[in-house]
């Protein structure tokens, strides 16, 4: 073909691609998927994608050549490109988003420099100091010179001088190197025998295609069921993905993998692993080399061919949607569309499965249950405690007699304890007691959070900090206090009141410090932390069987929220907190700390009753046609000037009605708003959303992000489209 389409690396183009002289020396040489180098006007060469051929242009106009091809080796199929697109389409963002979000451009740039490894040609010419370090290099074997190893600088100098001499001569090579090497594994362990329910369920999902749910009560296994349906895929020949929901949870899982079916055959894919290790790792699944990939969200856009089966672990956790930047991409329903692609099974699994999926498992038939735990272990004993009742006793008015008592126990029986308030900080709010004014964020329309650690107030949404005031900003007074618990306190508390025991935390505030996470699980795995006080992040993946008490502090902070998946939240959280307690040979117990003990939610999670949460919870989704009776599209408009974002929203929402009038689809397309979001005011922008709630599946959704796609918006004003939202604050 004589010119090729090029997608390039300039965001704003959209899917628009421009044509290129295919130079004669590239013949036959050029693939779709391969990064290439081009010119683009004043901005010179730029990386950009191979995606099509034609033999002739559109018009009469001058083509620039493709100056060079950066990676013979394409990084991408027309498949992997058919999959980008139908990501760009839903998720109503241009290609380009979402090949940056997928294929990371440094990989471009590590395929135009691969690694470098010597050959000896002759010593003639070289100085005896040349001589000296060839041999040396010789010697030791050390015949390799990369980017990602911190080689010395005059060695580097020596061979490129060497080269030109014509010394030695610098060949490329993919070499490939494996992060899990370190786990020195030397025999796989036997898979596990799977129990009679086990089976039962193994059995159903085996020889089916398309999305199935997997839901078993925390500890009853699912992993064992996952690990014989991989071993099944791999001896089929197929190959597998395996996500989990967070960075820290992926590494534990691939851990886990690798003991079961060795080091060379699994790979583990996140945005925290080193651009080196990255590069390695699609090298190697570029060379098929690979038959497990793990990893959080981000491995769903991983090139991994002729894949067999995908497992979603812990489906319900909102990390595997991403809300920040664009592609604001839900790996679940990315997930579902690569197993069309592929005619595979899609494995969901859960303890407290989303809404949406369970209903439509439930009506499609492919909803598969564990309702025992492993081994038959019995579920912890829940305790609610009301804090009306207790409050007044309890330690700083915060931890109640009963959750003391039952943390004396536990540790006496040389036993763990895990303790979760889902507020990070120290203190939530400051307010003057003279004037009632609450210290907030000069950018964002929130209270300004305590951090005692470091002692500044903290905005944790645009990371705004100032010192503590002196005075009261409004009215100059010193009264001000600090009222709220977040996990520093609670920290500190637990401190003071068991002084001879080790306690930690664990919240996103120490994911500063890389590996942090992994550590303080390791060494309460190990038994070395008596207490671990956290987040949310405790509430999944925690399998230590010495840990016997679970205690939530404050049991109604997710149900607080003007969501309607605050329910669900709550609820998920509290059910796989309680999961983490009695997981080996101990009886577990749990306590729930709440001022409304009453709660459809928290009793369904006291009960570790799904089926009644689910039942209460469909009702009212029905009743107001949020998911899974509708699919939201939330819009969201925003910009420093309050007038122009509010009148910038009124203005589509008036556009959009007018079109849905006009085609006679209101009761079908409903549009909410504009209305001033919860959050009205992030990081200097006033927004205002609107939600839109299809009920016409593809077809309504086609035509929204139609009319969304040809809005054009002033400079100083923002759109933020988000298909499938988590939350609408």
């Amino acid at each position: 073909m004589k010119y090729a389409l090029a997608l390039v690396n300039i965001k704003g183009l959209g899917v628009k691609t421009f044509s290129y002289l295919v130079p004669d020396e590239m013949q036959g040489k050029l693939q779709i998927g391969q990064p290439i180098l081009v010119p683009f006007g004043h901005q010179g060469l730029v990386n950009a994608f191979c995606v099509g051929f034609s033999d002739y242009l559109p018009g009469d106009f001058k083509v620039k050549k493709i100056n060079r091809i950066l990676d013979e080796t394409p990084l991408f199929s027309l498949e992997y490109l058919k999959l980008l697109e139908w990501v760009a389409n839903y998720y109503c963002c241009d290609l380009v988003t979402v090949l940056n979000a997928a294929i990371p451009l440094k990989l471009i740039e590590k395929a135009a420099k691969t690694e470098q490894v010597i050959e000896f040609v002759t010593f003639d010419g070289a100085t005896k100091r040349q001589r000296e370090v060839l041999e040396a290099l010789e010697k030791t074997g050390k015949t390799q010179l990369t980017e990602f190893e911190k080689a010395a600088k005059t060695t580097r100098a020596t061979i490129k001088k060497l080269e030109s001499l014509g010394c030695v001569k610098l060949t490329s090579e993919d070499i490939y190197r494996n992060p899990l090497d370190v786990l020195n594994i030397t025999q796989t362990e036997p898979l596990a025998e799977l129990s009679p329910e086990q089976q039962k369920a193994y059995e159903a999902i085996c020889g089916k295609t398309g999305t199935m749910l997997l839901h078993g009560i925390t500890a009853s296994g699912k992993t064992e069921v996952y690990f014989k349906l991989i071993n099944d895929t791999i001896k089929a020949g197929k190959t597998v993905l395996f996500l989990a929901p967070e960075i820290a949870l992926a590494s534990q899982l691939t851990q886990r993998l690798a003991k079961k079916f060795g080091t060379s055959d699994v790979a583990i894919w996140h945005s925290s692993i080193s651009d080196g290790e990255r590069y390695d790792v699609w090298q190697k699944l570029r060379k098929h080399e690979i038959k497990i990939l793990a990893g959080a969200r981000s491995a769903v856009f991983a090139p991994l061919d002729n894949i067999g089966l995908i497992i979603i672990d812990e489906e319900h956790e909102s990390a595997y949607k991403q809300t920040h930047p664009a592609p604001r991409y839900d790996a679940k329903i990315v997930a579902q569309k690569l197993a069309e692609f592929h005619n595979c099974p899609l494995i969901l699994g859960s303890a407290t499965p989303d809404i949406s999926v369970y209903y439509r498992a439930e009506n499609e038939g492919n909803l598969f249950e564990l309702k025992n735990r492993y081994n038959n272990a019995s579920l912890p004993r829940v305790s609610v405690i009301n804090m009306q009742e207790h409050g007044r006793g309890a330690y700083k008015n915060i931890i109640s007699k009963p959750l003391q008592t039952a943390i004396n126990e536990t540790l006496t029986q040389k036993q763990q304890v895990i303790l979760l308030i889902n507020r990070r900080g120290f203190a939530t709010f400051t307010q003057c007691q003279a004037c009632g004014n609450v210290c907030g964020c000069p950018n964002c329309a929130i209270p300004l959070i305590w951090h005692n650690s470091d002692q500044h107030l903290k905005c944790h949404y645009c990371s705004y900090i100032e010192s503590f005031p002196e005075t009261c900003p409004e009215c100059g007074s010193d009264a001000l206090k600090i009222s709220g618990s977040g996990t520093q306190k609670i920290e500190q508390l637990v401190k003071e009141l068991y002084p001879q025991h080790t306690v930690a935390r664990i919240d996103s505030d120490i994911l500063t410090r890389k590996g942090e996470h992994v550590r303080l699980l390791e060494q309460f795995a190990a038994g070395e932390i008596d207490i671990l006080v956290g987040t949310q992040m405790i509430a999944k993946g925690l399998d230590n069987p010495n840990v016997t008490l679970v205690g939530v502090i404050s049991a109604d902070d997710s149900f607080n929220l003007p969501d309607f998946r605050s329910s669900e939240r709550g609820f998920q959280l509290l059910t796989q907190v309680a999961g983490r307690s009695g997981r080996g040979k101990f009886d577990g117990s749990v306590i729930f700390q709440t001022y409304n003990p009453d709660f459809y939610a928290l009793a369904s999670a006291k009960a570790q009753n799904y089926t009644d949460f689910y039942n209460t919870e469909i009702a009212a989704r029905e009743e107001f046609d949020y998911p899974p009776f509708s699919k939201i599209v939330r819009v969201i408009v925003s910009c420093e000037n309050n007038f122009r974002a509010e009148k910038s929203a009124q203005e589509i929402a008036l556009r959009l009605g007018t079109m849905v009038e006009k085609y006679g689809i209101s009761e079908r397309l409903e549009i909410l708003g504009p209305s001033a979001c919860v959050i009205e005011r992030i990081n200097s922008q006033y927004r205002f959303q609107i939600l839109l709630k299809n009920k016409m599946d593809e077809k309504g959704h086609n035509f929204i992000t139609s009319f969304l796609s040809k809005v054009s918006m002033p400079r100083d004003i923002k759109l933020t489209i988000d298909v499938d939202p988590l939350d609408i604050l």
